[in-house]
């Protein structure tokens, strides 16, 4: 073989060779047994657990085994405080499912459960309501939706043992209201200009739209207060959930229930329609507490 040739062999051969013990050393020397990569930070961001306070982005962080809450909080310069009460683990405890939801800055959140307001945590962490208002862009609670995360404004962080905490934690529904029918949300609970009069007024419930006819269940369990046409609401089924807590159907186009009868949570009560005072078929659906009218989605379950 030419000398000049077997040169130029032998050189490709031991840049080969080198590439080789280099990639071999990467894999040994990258991933030690029994120790655990550095986790990467959250890249993947989260619209719809999205906060009204404007200048919060939140994204997500998967933990290891290894992760504390003051490690996590130490590596994205948070507050613990920060991340356990938009974590809704303020029992000590750690993440459930092994992801937490990181904010781009620090806050003491509340996740809102069913049956809880925003006077209620005005109360319970001792803040201004307007504020809580003012720094979440709302008007009240007519602007909420269910697991809403609510930014609290110079709010102490309430642990699950203070009893400010616990007279909250109260106040929640046990097992949320389902929604009653299929379809979008028409018309929210608050100020409205009305379809009919076209003049404005309050809208006590939520309508739901999923066409004429489309199935009703009971949001929760219940007994059968009453069941007829009532002015206005049409074909009209209230149930009483106990404590004072009723929930209503209204504009069906058929009752399937009677006075009386005891209704399990999801059964079957009515069908969709458009009797009394209305210009479509849809649910006109409330929740009222002692006969005054409750925003819906602070029942509903997540």
């Amino acid at each position: 073989m030419d000398p000049l040739l077997k040169r130029v062999y032998l050189a490709l051969a031991g840049l080969l060779s080198l590439l080789w013990l280099g990639l071999v050393a990467g894999l040994f020397l990258g991933k030690v047994p029994g120790q655990a990569l550095d986790p990467s930070p959250p890249m993947e961001l989260h619209p719809e657990r999205a906060i009204s306070a404007p200048g919060f982005v939140l994204s997500t962080y998967r933990t290891t085994p290894q992760d504390t809450f003051e490690g996590i909080a130490t590596k994205f310069q948070l507050k613990v405080e920060t991340l356990r009460s938009l974590n809704d683990v303020n029992d000590g405890g750690r993440s459930n499912d092994g992801t937490l939801l990181i904010p781009s800055k620090d806050a003491i959140f509340h996740v809102l459960k069913p049956g809880q307001g925003l006077g209620d945590l005005a109360r319970a962490y001792g803040i201004p309501l307007r504020e809580i208002l003012r720094v979440n862009r709302m008007m009240g609670d007519g602007d909420l939706k269910g697991g809403e995360i609510i930014v609290l404004p110079g709010a102490p962080y309430l642990s699950r043992e203070d009893p400010r905490w616990v007279r909250l934690a109260a106040l929640e529904v046990p097992t949320g209201f389902l929604k009653p029918t299929t379809g979008r949300f028409a018309d929210a609970f608050g100020e409205r200009i009305h379809p009919v009069t076209g003049k404005k007024s309050f809208h006590e419930g939520l309508d739901l739209a999923p066409g004429r006819g489309a199935r009703v269940v009971a949001a929760q369990k219940g007994t059968v207060l009453s069941a007829g046409i009532r002015a206005g609401f049409g074909r009209l089924i209230v149930l009483d959930h106990g404590g004072g807590l009723t929930s209503w159907y209204a504009h069906l186009d058929e009752i399937l229930v009677k006075p009386k009868q005891g209704i399990a949570r999801g059964e079957l009560i009515g069908k969709v329609g458009k009797s009394g005072r209305t210009t479509g078929p849809h649910l006109h659906f409330e929740i009222r507490q002692d006969g005054v009218p409750k925003n819906p989605f602070l029942f509903l379950a997540r």
